[in-house]
């Protein structure tokens, strides 16, 4: 699971007679729990049929006839499906989308896609219209190809034009901050006015902050420092020899607990620990983030 990871990492020297170093890392609220999607990995069916429509998940458009939704097997990024959605003219914006409950605060909505032609737009959106003053959010993202676009002047050739590789899937994000008086959000995934081939999978919306829990076994080898480096992030955003509760000049206590309180979710760790004897022992957290 995203939100457990343990490595038991053998010492390099005397590997026969060496102890083990064991990093345990949890989230708080643990990552999967805290995902308000349903059917986020789009694996589950609306009803009996294999080949029937995703559950929970429906689509939106004004022009519905400009649209193909469809949910193919063999198409999904880690398991069998996705959601697809091919737009045929640029006459309409169309989306899938699914509606979450939400209390005030700030929220991450990602998730991956992979597209062929058209211009994608990833957005939560709602707004409660009974209150005075009313509120609302919609927190956009634009992603996509630059083939097909109404954006792009006619006189470019198309082979002139890049775009996303259509075998890969590529994450997105969108930070969301919901105020007070707003009860639920629409998460849409969709083609923006143009036509093009789009397929999403994986998606999450959960809080933008986590707790990371850390507890470090040194099982008889003594611990002198535990660092916790986040990716693109130059200082440390944890060091133990930087904590007032840590004893200096003394080795680490057994097992070693701490927690690093308000750390980006969608955020990738790297978890040090160093003994006494200097060897170096790392964790990355989530696993496929090494």
């Amino acid at each position: 699971m995203r939100s457990l990871l343990t490595l038991m990492v053998a010492l390099a020297a005397f590997a026969t007679m060496a102890a083990a170093v064991q990093i345990d890392v949890t989230t708080d609220p643990p990552l999967d729990a805290a995902n308000l999607v349903r059917n986020a990995d789009m694996e589950v069916a609306a009803g009996a049929e294999a080949d029937g429509e995703p559950a929970d998940w429906a689509l939106s458009t004004a022009v519905p006839e400009n649209f193909t939704a469809d949910w193919p097997e063999g198409s999904g990024r880690n398991g069998s499906r996705a959601l697809h959605l091919i737009a045929h003219d640029k006459v309409m914006s169309g989306y899938w989308n699914q509606v979450v409950p939400v209390t005030p605060g700030d929220y991450l909505f990602r998730g991956f896609y992979r597209t062929v032609s058209g211009r994608l737009l990833l957005y939560a959106h709602g707004r409660n219209t009974e209150i005075e003053p009313p509120v609302g959010v919609d927190a956009r993202a634009y992603h996509g190809s630059s083939v097909a676009s109404f954006l792009v002047p006619v006189f470019i050739p198309l082979e002139a034009l890049t775009g996303p590789d259509p075998d890969t899937y590529y994450p997105f994000a969108v930070k969301v901050t919901v105020p007070e008086g707003l009860e639920q959000v629409t998460l849409s995934m969709g083609l923006y006015f143009t036509p093009g081939e789009v397929w999403f999978d994986d998606v999450s919306f959960g809080p933008a902050q986590v707790d990371l829990k850390l507890r470090v076994s040194g099982d008889g080898e003594q611990l002198e420092k535990v660092t916790v480096f986040q990716d693109e992030v130059e200082a440390p955003v944890y060091s133990s020899t930087d904590d007032p509760t840590c004893p200096a000049g003394r080795p680490l206590p057994e097992p070693f607990e701490v927690t690093v309180p308000d750390v980006p979710a969608d955020g990738s760790y790297l978890i040090v620990a160093k003994t006494v004897g200097g060897e170096l022992h790392r964790v990355h957290f989530p696993e496929e983030a090494q």
